[in-house]
């Protein structure tokens, strides 16, 4: 069976539905990936490396992981500590701001629960390990050291790393910091997959291809550059394999997991063997999809029929 493993946080997500009622459900950056993974190919063992709380609200959020099918084989249990919560207004565009309640969320302990060598007996054998720049940022810097290194003998023992630095300016302590620990990451990836707004934002590259060569220099082979309106390009090996036009969706309503339904369905696609192209095309399918729905997670039925694997298959 193949396996995907993906490595972060996953917190209470809470949308308002009127002035005086929230709704709750659980997201986070690369849970959500993971989740868009396991929709792609149910076939796929998709396991989340985190850390929980042992508190009642905890295990209502492992439940739901349940739900989707995700193996929480790999969630560690913090006995100090609860899930983080963020709340999403999103304004007539469908553009998202965010308020964060996370800063000593159970997540942050995740890398100091168990020593390293039973954190990677515990985690086992991937296919591939998915983590972003949100994955790091909520680790102290000693936490993220060992977060690399754990990446590292992971693909030391055969598992594909894949790398998104989703970069959020909040969470490091300036550019400097951010670029110092994304460009370790991007030195501990087979797959990377960077936006250019962010790397204008951090480093001024304009181009695709400027993007291509920085992160080829450090390692990564198969890079996936998204471009907003100019479409997506993916190189191998310094080469462009495939390029998909920017679609709009016929309405946005809220951007929330584009990126990350993108991430989980072109790493779901790349893990059971569909070329470059056709992974680009499915991931780019279900993002259109994902934007024209409130909140992180499209209902089943919703994501079926989007399915253009299990249409194919």
């Amino acid at each position: 069976m193949k396996s995907i493993l993906a490595i972060g946080e996953c917190m209470m997500e809470l949308i308002e539905k009127s002035d005086s009622l929230l709704n709750r459900s659980f997201a986070g950056d690369t849970y959500n990936a993971l989740v868009y993974a396991k929709r792609y190919n149910p076939q796929t063992d998709c396991r989340y490396f985190t850390a929980v709380g042992g508190d009642a609200t905890s295990k209502t959020m492992l439940s739901a992981w349940k739900k989707h099918n995700l193996n929480t084989d790999c969630a560690l249990v913090s006995t100090s500590a609860t899930i983080g919560i963020y709340a999403i207004s999103t304004d007539d565009t469908g553009e998202r701001s965010f308020s964060y309640w996370r800063s000593q969320s159970a997540a942050t302990q995740m890398m100091r629960l168990k020593p390293l060598p039973e954190l990677i007996n515990q985690i086992g054998h991937a296919d591939i390990a998915f983590f972003s720049g949100i994955s790091l940022g909520i680790l102290s810097d000693e936490d993220k050291g060992l977060l690399l290194e754990l990446t590292k003998r992971l693909q030391e023992n055969g598992t594909k790393i894949a790398f998104d630095p989703n970069y959020r300016p909040a969470m490091w302590k300036g550019p400097e910091h951010a670029i110092h620990w994304l460009e370790l990451a991007y030195q501990h990836c087979d797959i990377a997959l960077p936006g250019i707004e962010e790397h204008e934002l951090l480093l001024g590259h304009t181009s695709p291809i400027k993007i291509m060569q920085y992160c080829q220099s450090l390692g990564a082979k198969e890079i996936i550059v998204k471009c907003g309106n100019d479409g997506t390009f993916v190189y191998e090996c310094g080469e462009l394999i495939a390029h998909q036009a920017f679609v709009a969706a016929p309405v946005q309503i809220d951007s929330t997991a584009a990126g990350d339904s993108f991430a989980g369905t072109y790493l779901a696609a790349r893990n059971i063997g569909c070329d470059i192209e056709t992974a680009l095309i499915d991931a780019c399918s279900v993002a259109r999809e994902v934007v024209q729905h409130k909140g992180a997670i499209l209902d089943i039925d919703v994501y079926a029929a989007i399915n253009t694997y299990a249409k194919r298959n």
